[in-house]
């Protein structure tokens, strides 16, 4: 056997890490760097070393969670912490050590470290949603993303890639075919635009699709809770013309440009819980056991009902309001139903039930009844959903996949 070579982006392995370092103000998802974080694991893991006055980019941060790397800042003392938790670390192994669960976190350094506040941060809504298409010529990846951002800011997405910078302008039936021809492989993109930053991650198998969007979009206009209430409505639209799982709305403080920095930010405030169609079927989840402490709302299809639960707003925490909401649906349940790969642990009732069938055949039921009645009305005109944006776009050649 030949030598192994080193990748080039690693400037030291130990027993139990692989240092990266980087010198840059902005650390972006390059090439080689994902590259290296796709890699199959091992027993080491990724330490990204940086100064404390570096940035990650959301594709990094998501890249780099994914790949089970740590992110190590070095202050000007050169002593080390966790950049996104604070917690001090005596060296870059003590950083790859995985955290024991069961026994409380505890600075290996024995210090402290002292972490600047944020200043000049932005109010920004960050959803995690998670979207199951059938595994159809039809289905349009994207969909979600561009339905959120523009109740919240008014932006779209202007580019994409699985790279920084972002090599395709956007197209979500290029994406889609990417997506496609990746398969079984996951695939990752990070999406950019006007006041908005994201991931989409998808794996294509028989069964279907399974999209999840990790969407951060800046409040742009009108106040927080105005913000809030568009993009709960934007995502009963979703429910309406797609089959939505799960989504999560947090209220959070952040740089303008999305990054992350290794500083303390505001407390995130969840505003806002989705729990999608398939989700109360399964768990025969009936509205007035999700007791919030607010108007739990009927979204979706009649045969298909999902809900949308208030949890907080701009003046008040929706903590308590989650776990309560968390502690009805039951715990052990839910991470069941929000395990990975989602499609394996729903095969047997999208199976026995049909319901990726039900959803698109009721939806476009509804905008044929609506259309013929000429109401205009949301469902029947709105084109950002799945399936009706798919059906109205032109397929190009595929010159341009990535």
């Amino acid at each position: 056997m030949g030598t192994p070579i080193r990748h080039p982006l690693v400037d030291a392995i130990s027993s139990r890490a692989v240092r990266v370092d980087s010198r840059a103000r902005v650390v972006r998802l390059s090439r080689p760097l994902a590259d290296l974080l796709g890699r199959p694991p091992t027993s080491r893991r990724v330490v990204l070393v940086t100064s404390e006055r570096s940035r990650l980019t959301v594709g990094l941060r998501a890249a780099l969670v994914a790949a089970g790397g740590v992110w190590a800042v070095h202050d000007d003392e050169d002593r080390l912490r966790d950049g996104l938790t604070g917690l001090p670390y005596a060296d870059v192994d003590a950083a790859a050590t995985e955290p024991d669960a069961s026994v409380p976190a505890a600075p290996s350094a024995g210090w402290l470290p002292l972490i600047e506040d944020a200043v000049d941060t932005t109010c920004q809504l960050s959803v995690d949603l998670t979207v199951l298409h059938r595994a159809s010529h039809d289905t349009s990846l994207g969909g979600a993303v561009e339905t959120l951002g523009a109740a919240v800011s008014g932006a779209v997405p202007t580019r994409w890639g699985a790279t920084e910078p972002l090599g395709h302008a956007w197209d979500r039936w290029v994406l889609t075919q990417h997506a496609r021809h990746q398969a079984p492989e996951t695939v990752r993109v990070v999406v950019e635009g006007p006041h908005l930053s994201a991931t989409i991650t998808a794996r294509v198998t028989d069964h279907g699709i399974e999209e999840t969007t990790a969407l951060t979009v800046d409040v742009t206009e009108g106040t927080l809770d105005e913000a809030i209430a568009r993009l709960t409505d934007a995502l009963g639209h979703i429910a309406e013309s797609s089959l939505p799982t799960f989504a999560l709305v947090i209220a959070r403080e952040g740089e303008s440009d999305r990054c992350v920095r290794a500083v303390t930010y505001p407390p995130p405030n969840p505003v806002a819980l989705l729990i999608g169609a398939p989700s109360v079927r399964r768990l025969g989840l009936e509205r007035s056991a999700l007791d919030a402490g607010r108007p739990v709302v009927v979204v979706g299809r009649p045969r298909l009902p999902a809900y949308v639960v208030p949890l907080g707003d701009e003046a008040t925490s929706g903590w308590n309001a989650l776990h309560r909401t968390l502690e009805a649906v039951g715990p052990e349940r839910l991470a069941q139903l929000v395990a990975s790969p989602l499609l394996q642990a729903w095969e047997e009732d999208l199976h026995e039930l049909d319901l990726l069938h039900e959803s698109t055949a009721e939806a476009e039921a509804e905008a044929i009844t609506e259309a013929d009645a000429g109401t205009g009305s949301r469902s029947g005109g709105q084109t950002d959903g799945i399936e009706s944006q798919a059906g109205t776009e032109r397929p190009r050649p595929a010159e341009d996949e990535s």
